[in-house]
This record gives C-alpha cells, sequence and structure tokens, in this order.
C-alpha cells in the first residue's frame, strides 16, 4: 500500500471507490431534489429572467447550494475577522499573482505569511445571522485566498439571488444550506469516509509545517471538503457525460505526478495545450496512457497546473471533450474552470495525493483506476 498522506481511493479495502460514490451520490442527489427543489426551481426562475447565465441543470445549482452551505460552515468564523485593509492587500496580492509570473515566488512568499496573520484566525462570536450581509464577507474571504476562484463565481450569483429577497427568505434559504452541509458531513463520513480517514490525522500531526507557506489554506482543507469534491465531480461527471460523449476531440489531462522520471529526467516536449510524452520509459503511467491514447484516438497532456491546464484561445464550445486526472481537491474548481471556457470536462481522481509541490517532499508516483478512465473514454477492452 502506497503512502496514504490524507485520502486513498485504496483505503476502502473491499469496497470500490467509484461504486461507493455512486451510491452515495444518488443519495445526495434524492436529499437535493426532494428538499431543495423549490428553491432551486426559484433560482434558476432567476437565472433566467435575469440573463445571468446560459442555464445550467438543476442538479449543478443544487450542488452550489450545498457547496454554500459547506464552505459556510467551514469558513464563515475566519471571515467574519477579515478587515477592510487586510482583505484589500491580500485580494490586490492574489491578483497581481495571477497576473506576473515573474515576480510570483516573491507574491507567494507575501501570500502565505500575510494569510497567516490574517485569513486563518476565527471569530469566537455566537448566534451568527444567516444574512447576506455576512454571505458577503464569506465571499470576500474566499476571494481573498486567491484558492476559490470557481467557487466564488457560482456563489456570486446566489448572493445576487438572497438579496432580491426579503430578509426572512434569505436566511431561511441560508440557514437551509447550512443544515444540507450538517446532513451532508455526517452522512458522508459515514459512506465514503473510509477513503478520508487520515485527512484529520494530517491536519492534527502534519499540517503545521504548511505554516506561512503559500499553500497553508490549499493544503489545510477540512475532511468535509474531500467529499464535497468527490460528490460534486460525480454529479458534474453525470451532468456533462451526454455532452462529452457528442464531442468531436477528447483530450486526457495528466498531472506531473503520474510520470516516473522527475522532472530533470522526463523527456517530454512542450506544446501549446501542455506537455506531451516521447515514451522515454516503459515504467511510466504517462507513456501507458499516451499509448492508449494512440490507440484508441484521444490525446494525452502533461499539465504541470490546473491554472495552466486551459487555454481560453481556439476553443470552439463543446467541441473538445476533456478527462482531467487531479487529486480530490482540484475537481469541483476544474470542472467548472473548464465547463467556462467552453469544454465539456470529464474526471478521474487521483488514488492518492503525493505530489512534491504541496504534499510529500520528494514526491510519490500516483495512479489512477483504469477501469474508470476507460468506462468515461467508452474504451470496451
Amino acid at each position: 500500500m502506497e503512502d496514504i498522506i490524507t485520502y486513498s481511493l485504496k483505503a476502502g479495502k473491499e469496497t470500490d471507490y467509484y461504486q461507493a460514490i455512486g451510491i452515495f451520490t444518488n443519495e445526495v442527489i434524492q436529499k437535493l431534489n426532494s428538499e431543495a427543489g423549490h428553491i432551486v426551481s426559484d433560482f434558476k426562475t432567476f437565472i433566467v429572467k435575469n440573463q445571468v447565465e446560459h442555464p445550467r441543470s438543476k442538479v449543478e445549482y443544487s450542488l452550489e447550494l450545498l457547496v454554500l452551505g459547506i464552505l459556510w460552515r467551514v469558513y464563515l468564523a475566519k471571515a467574519l475577522t477579515l478587515n477592510e485593509v487586510p482583505k484589500f492587500l491580500m485580494t490586490s496580492l492574489t491578483a497581481f499573482r495571477e497576473k506576473s509570473k515573474l515576480f510570483r515566488g516573491i507574491v507567494n512568499y507575501f501570500k502565505g505569511f500575510l494569510g497567516e496573520l490574517w485569513l486563518l484566525k476565527e471569530s469566537k462570536a455566537d448566534n451568527v445571522k444567516f444574512d447576506t450581509s455576512n454571505f458577503k464577507k464569506l465571499l470576500e474571504w474566499l476571494a481573498a485566498t486567491g484558492e476559490f476562484k470557481q467557487e466564488v463565481n457560482r456563489l456570486q450569483s446566489w448572493y445576487s439571488y438572497l438579496g432580491m429577497k426579503s430578509a426572512a427568505a434569505s436566511s431561511a434559504t441560508i440557514g437551509f444550506a447550512v443544515n444540507l452541509a450538517k446532513w451532508f458531513e455526517k452522512r458522508s463520513n459515514r459512506e465514503i469516509g473510509y477513503f478520508t480517514e487520515r485527512v484529520n490525522d494530517f491536519l492534527i500531526n502534519d499540517y503545521n509545517q504548511y505554516k506561512y507557506q503559500e499553500d497553508n489554506i490549499f493544503c489545510g482543507r477540512s475532511r468535509v471538503e474531500y467529499h464535497m469534491n468527490m460528490v460534486g465531480a460525480e454529479i458534474l461527471n453525470r451532468a456533462f457525460r451526454e455532452d462529452f460523449i457528442s464531442t468531436e476531440e477528447k483530450r486526457v489531462l495528466l498531472p506531473v505526478c503520474l510520470r516516473f522520471q522527475s522532472e530533470a529526467n522526463c523527456q517530454a516536449t512542450s506544446s501549446q495545450n501542455g506537455r506531451q510524452c516521447t515514451g522515454c520509459t516503459t515504467q511510466c503511467k504517462v507513456n501507458d496512457l499516451s499509448q492508449m491514447g494512440e490507440k484508441h484516438g484521444f490525446q494525452v497532456q502533461i499539465i504541470a497546473h490546473q491554472s495552466t491546464a486551459f487555454q481560453k484561445d481556439k476553443i470552439e464550445p463543446n467541441k473538445v471533450g476533456i478527462v482531467g486526472i487531479a487529486c480530490v481537491l482540484n475537481l469541483l474548481a476544474g470542472g467548472w474552470q473548464a465547463k467556462d471556457l467552453g469544454l465539456v470536462p470529464q474526471c478521474v481522481l487521483l488514488d492518492y495525493c503525493g505530489c512534491k509541490s504541496h504534499w510529500h517532499d520528494s514526491g510519490l508516483v500516483t495512479d489512477i483506476n483504469y477501469v474508470q478512465l476507460k468506462n468515461i473514454l467508452q474504451i470496451a477492452e
């Protein structure tokens, strides 16, 4: 068994992860449909009436409501402590980081140091109101971290929607989302928690080494956020499935942690959309998948980071389908980002995390479930 840092899809022993997540996602969707249907229908009417975006499916909007409740429970206490000056400086620093590659190292240093000072303190206030004022504070905190860009994009529409409701109605909706999140945390721990049993141990015993680091918030995610991404990825896979099958071109995007070789020894060549394997060793999983791609007609690209995974130019909407291979905490954001750019996403989870950038000093070679990938790509053999 590989070193388990936070999660492992192989930790269920006799239980197959994809079978377990499918069963639990069915339960979550049933819960959302039966209890959140009226809220989601009203929200979708708001989207259409105000031409906020091209309408999405109700299950996607239900997922966003669940995300709201979970992030509220996990981060609102921190959001309430963020004052105006730190908020402005952290938001500006995050924006500068996205635009400047030259100074990214320096910006990351300040982002980690100041983030520890300003973003991770928690309010001790009791009986916090479920109102749009606190919702705004949550969105501002999420934006200031630089780690929740896609979540903020999706929840901004909910903030606008609730801003048009009465105080009582908006409070009831936020309260419902929070109670839904409480239910989800309890049920997810029971139904899929054996895949994430190491998360709490990691946060207690290992997380302190991330203090003042740029990725301190990313690596400090709570266990329920792992479960949120797992279920969210399954929901998005289902929501986009038919469109993905009908796309003319398929690409599989691989993280560098799947490589057998180190960065210095990898012989992959650069291209516009990522790096491509040259087959330098038969021991490499990227080589295996590249050969599979040649045989079955899909491209394989190595992506250094999610932020470089998608190109905005020359993408014809719904023409290109991508299968993103990623660790759990990148799943939802990656799917939303790809969809916003006109790509049709599916995802396969890394069996465990181990990249040198975040999780392991020397880096672990990760793995995926080949059967799941073939099922997504409709490869029969």
